[in-house]
C-alpha cells in the first residue's frame, strides 16, 4: 500500500506535472516568454505523439494501477492477517484502482457530453497479464471506476481521523466527481451529501487559507496525498513551477485575476505580484510545508469542492436555491457576500465561477471548461510577457485539445487506436 502511494507522489503525476498540464491547457495561468523550456507543448495545446509529459502520466497512472491490482488479486491468497486488515487494504486499492483509470480518462478521452458513452476510453486493467489490449469504451470505464468505489466504499472504515489512507468517505467524494463528470447529476448530489452531512469535514476559515495548503490533515481535507519532508522532489516540488526562487515559468493569467472581488480571501491569500513586480501575478498557494520551499502534499479530495459538486449538479437539475445555498456555504468562509436574487438561469455561471475561484491551480480547470463544452478562450494571448501560441482560443470539441495515446504505447501494441487529430 505504501508503495502504491508512493507511485503517485512521482513528479510526472500528482507530484507535479498532473496539477500543473490541466492549469496550463486551460486560462488561469500562462507560461513565462521567458521559461525554463517545460511544459510549452501543454500550454500551446500543440501535443506530439512523442510528447515526454503526456506519455509519463500515462506510464505512471498505469503503474500505479498494476500495484493497486497487484493488491486486489493477492488478497484472496493471504493466510496471514485479519479480515479487518484485508478489507481495509482492499478498499485502499480498490480506491486507487478507480483513481487512477479516472485521471487517464480525464486525461486521454473526450469528456462524456461530448464524446459519449460510447467514444474510445482507455484500457481497463484490473490484473497483470501480458497481452495486448484494446481501448474500452467510455461507458465501460465508467461502470468500471463505479463499480470499485461503490465495493470501497462498503468495506472501507468511516471513522479514519487522518486523510492520508482512503477511507469511505473518500469513496463517497470521488464518487461524487465521477457521477459529476458523467452526468449522473443525482448521483453527484447524493454522494456528496454522504460526505457533506457526516459532519466530519468543515469548510476552512477565511484566516487559515494563507497557510492552508502548507498544512495537511486539516477538517477541510478528506484524501490528502501525504508528501514527507524527507520525500521532496527538490527543484521539482510543484511550488518551484510558480515561483522565485525556483523556475518560476508559470504565471496567474489576469484573466483569472479579473473575476475576483479583491475583498475575496482567496484573492488576498494566493495572488500576489510575481516576484515583487506588479507588471505579473504568482501562485501563492503552494508556498511551502514543512519548512521546505515550494513542498505540497496535494489534497486530492475537500469538502469545499463537495459543496461545489453539489450545487452544480443541483443547478443541472434546476434546483437552483439548493445550489446557491452550497455556493454561499463556500462564500461565507472566503469574506464575500452571499449570491441573492440571482436569475434561474444564470446560477450555473455563478456555480462553475466560484469552482474556478476555489479549485483554481489545483488541476481542474482544463477539465472543468470541457466537461461543461465551455471553449478554452485567452484574452491575455499575445501578450509579450507570455509564451507565443498559435490560437487563443480552442473550441471545446476540437480534437486536438484532447492529448494522444503516447506512440510509445501504440508501438508495442497494435491493438490501442490513436484519438482523432494525430
Amino acid at each position: 500500500i505504501s508503495g502504491m502511494y508512493a507511485g503517485m507522489r512521482s513528479v510526472n503525476y500528482y507530484g507535479r506535472n498532473f496539477l500543473v498540464i490541466p492549469e496550463l491547457a486551460a486560462d488561469n495561468v500562462y507560461l513565462a516568454a521567458t521559461n525554463s523550456n517545460r511544459f510549452l507543448s501543454s500550454f500551446r495545446l500543440t501535443w506530439l505523439t512523442s510528447d515526454p509529459d503526456i506519455t509519463n502520466i500515462w506510464n505512471q497512472a498505469y503503474t500505479v494501477m498494476l500495484r493497486a491490482n497487484n493488491i486486489i488479486n493477492s488478497i484472496p491468497a493471504l493466510t496471514d492477517g485479519t479480515e479487518e486488515e484485508k478489507k481495509d487494504a482492499l478498499g485502499q486499492a480498490l480506491f486507487i484502482r478507480a483513481l487512477m483509470h479516472f485521471d487517464l480518462l480525464r486525461i486521454f478521452s473526450q469528456p462524456y457530453v461530448i464524446g459519449g458513452g460510447s467514444a474510445p476510453g482507455i484500457p481497463v486493467m484490473t490484473k497483470f497479464e501480458i497481452g495486448s489490449p484494446a481501448r474500452n469504451t467510455e461507458d465501460e470505464v465508467y461502470t468500471q471506476i463505479i463499480s470499485d468505489l461503490t465495493q470501497a466504499k462498503s468495506i472501507l472504515p468511516q471513522n479514519a481521523t487522518l486523510p492520508y489512507n482512503a477511507n469511505a468517505y473518500a469513496a463517497s467524494a470521488l464518487l461524487a466527481r465521477v457521477y459529476l463528470y458523467k452526468g449522473d447529476n443525482a448521483g453527484a448530489v447524493s454522494e456528496a451529501t454522504t460526505v457533506i452531512s457526516s459532519g466530519k469535514y468543515s469548510i476552512v476559515a477565511a484566516k487559515d487559507l494563507p497557510d492552508f495548503y502548507n498544512t495537511t490533515g486539516t477538517s477541510e481535507d478528506i484524501f490528502t496525498l501525504m508528501v514527507l519532508a524527507t520525500e521532496s522532489l527538490g527543484s521539482d516540488d510543484v511550488g518551484r513551477i510558480y515561483l522565485k526562487p525556483g523556475y518560476g515559468d508559470i504565471r496567474v493569467s489576469p484573466d483569472l485575476v479579473k473575476v475576483f472581488d479583491t475583498a475575496d480571501a482567496r484573492y488576498k491569500s494566493y495572488i500576489l505580484p510575481f516576484d515583487g513586480d506588479n507588471k505579473e501575478y504568482e501562485n501563492d498557494k503552494f508556498t511551502g510545508q514543512d519548512g521546505i520551499f515550494g513542498l505540497y502534499s496535494p489534497k486530492i479530495l475537500r469538502i469545499s469542492e463537495q459543496y461545489l459538486i453539489r450545487a452544480e449538479a443541483n443547478a443541472k437539475l434546476g434546483n437552483y436555491t439548493a445550489a446557491l445555498e452550497d455556493v454561499n456555504a463556500i462564500r461565507a468562509k472566503r469574506t464575500i457576500p452571499n449570491l441573492v436574487n440571482i436569475p434561474d438561469a444564470d446560477v450555473l455561471a455563478k456555480v462553475l465561477l466560484e469552482r474556478r475561484k476555489e479549485l483554481m491551480f489545483e488541476g481542474h480547470r482544463y477539465f472543468d471548461l470541457l466537461r461543461n463544452k465551455q471553449d478554452i478562450v485567452r484574452a491575455f494571448c499575445g501578450d509579450p510577457l507570455e509564451l507565443n501560441t498559435p490560437a487563443c482560443t480552442y473550441p471545446a470539441t476540437q480534437q486536438t485539445v484532447i492529448p494522444p495515446i503516447p506512440q510509445r504505447e501504440i508501438d508495442v501494441n497494435k491493438n490501442i487506436a490513436q484519438n482523432p487529430g494525430y
